[in-house]
């Protein structure tokens, strides 16, 4: 990877005039090639592949210096270029920067040579990256990232991963296996099938019998409110079972917030607003204060500790790569944990549910026009309306067929 170096910085130079942005550029590709390096066995051009990814990289660089995609276009007119544009994750972009035209422009590229800077950065973060694949493992099990972590938190996370593996152990050895027996019941309307229905339907069974029926692909812009746990469900008894069910009752979806205005959206916004400082970001203040303070933030469920400015813009800069990611490779479904969730209201539209909330943030702020979402619950009445007079195993599958039809209307009343 770090013999492209002088390639990558030569051509970048044609775009870019300042030689840290040019070192940012081509320090950010080769970590996004690095660690995608399992694409590069699926794309038909394998030898323009690298050159794709600096195409995406440039182009989040020059938007953030130029502003919007018209003062980009001027730019490319000052270079004498085409006003072509290719597709991409995010919409048209100029073809100037697109794998191929880049992967010949290079070849009148006079290479550059990489500061010690650049190649021990980038060697700081793969093996930040190498690292974190034996690292210790947050309470829900994801490996925590080591420049981030502290001993301090071991205690804590081991003592919440016990807990969280003995919770998931006897869901698996005793609870999935009867709500998995009960569903069959369910499916093939034998008695007790009411009940269960009445109940609410077990969600896991119902995923494991639908699977990718329930996953749905759409513009993350119609995805605009969201869901509040506490307020939706008052009644903390239903509040701690009601994401086992598939089926809702009552006015839950009455009392749902804008997406916009929530403070994980604000901070998503502000680090890509901030890209290419992010010192300069209201999070790097928030956080730079509460380290001033002695109240760092300090998580055991992510295996965190920001006890120092160095930590704090790793921390914001980790979220920073997560979005390029995106703009460059779009929407990848297998990334996270759990998938994007959503629930179906009385009405059939659309209120975001508590998994993937970063992800769905990052979509909607980079411009993603498509992501892949879960139907992870679904309101009864909207139940009751489009199942009709079938039941068990046909009363599903009328609703999985209503799904798209339900996804679009709600779309349409977003965007109306």
């Amino acid at each position: 990877m770090q013999a492209n170096a002088p390639s990558l910085l030569g051509l970048t130079a044609r775009f870019l005039e300042r030689p840290e942005h040019r070192e940012a550029v081509c320090r950010d590709t080769l970590l996004l090639a690095w660690r995608n390096l399992s694409g590069l066995c699926n794309t038909p051009k394998p030898q323009q592949w690298l050159y794709d990814i600096l195409g995406s990289r440039l182009y989040s660089q020059l938007l953030a210096l130029h502003g919007s995609q018209q003062a980009m276009q001027r730019q490319v007119a000052a270079l004498g270029e085409s006003s072509t544009t290719v597709g991409s994750p995010t919409g048209p972009r100029p073809a100037i920067l697109n794998g191929e035209a880049l992967a010949t422009m290079v070849k009148h590229a006079i290479p550059q040579p990489p500061s010690q800077h650049l190649l021990a950065g980038l060697e700081a973060l793969i093996e930040a990256e190498i690292e974190q694949r034996q690292a210790p493992l947050t309470p829900t099990g994801e490996r925590v990232y080591p420049p981030l972590f502290d001993s301090s938190l071991q205690w804590r996370m081991l003592r919440s991963r016990t807990a969280f593996r003995l919770k998931e152990a006897f869901k698996r050895s005793l609870g999935r296996p009867l709500e998995d027996k009960l569903f069959q019941r369910w499916l093939a309307g034998k008695p007790g099938s009411a009940w269960l229905e009445e109940q609410g339907l077990p969600r896991r069974s119902v995923e494991a019998y639908a699977g990718e029926k329930l996953d749905l692909e759409l513009d993350p812009t119609a995805l605009t409110r969201g869901l509040n746990f506490h307020e939706s469900f008052p009644n903390p008894v239903q509040r701690r079972k009601i994401s086992n069910f598939f089926l809702w009752p009552g006015p839950w979806d009455q009392t749902t917030h804008t997406l916009a205005n929530t403070k994980r959206q604000r901070f998503i916004r502000d680090i890509w607003t901030h890209r290419l400082d992010l010192k300069a970001s209201e999070s790097h203040a928030q956080l730079m204060a509460e380290l001033a303070e002695g109240k760092p933030l300090r998580s055991h469920h992510q295996g965190l500790l920001l006890n120092t400015e160095a930590r704090v813009l790793t921390y914001l800069d980790r979220y920073r790569l997560y979005m390029e990611d995106m703009f460059c490779f779009g929407f990848n479904p297998a990334l996270g944990k759990d998938p994007l969730g959503i629930a179906i209201d009385s009405q059939g539209g659309m209120i975001k549910s508590n998994k993937g909330l970063h992800r769905l943030a990052m979509a909607q702020t980079v411009g993603l026009e498509r992501i892949t979402v879960r139907v992870r619950a679904v309101h009864r009445s909207w139940w009751e309306h489009n199942t009709g007079n079938a039941k068990g195993r046909a009363a599903l599958e009328n609703v999985i067929a209503t799904l798209p039809l339900s996804i679009q209307d709600a779309y349409g009343r977003a965007t109306g």
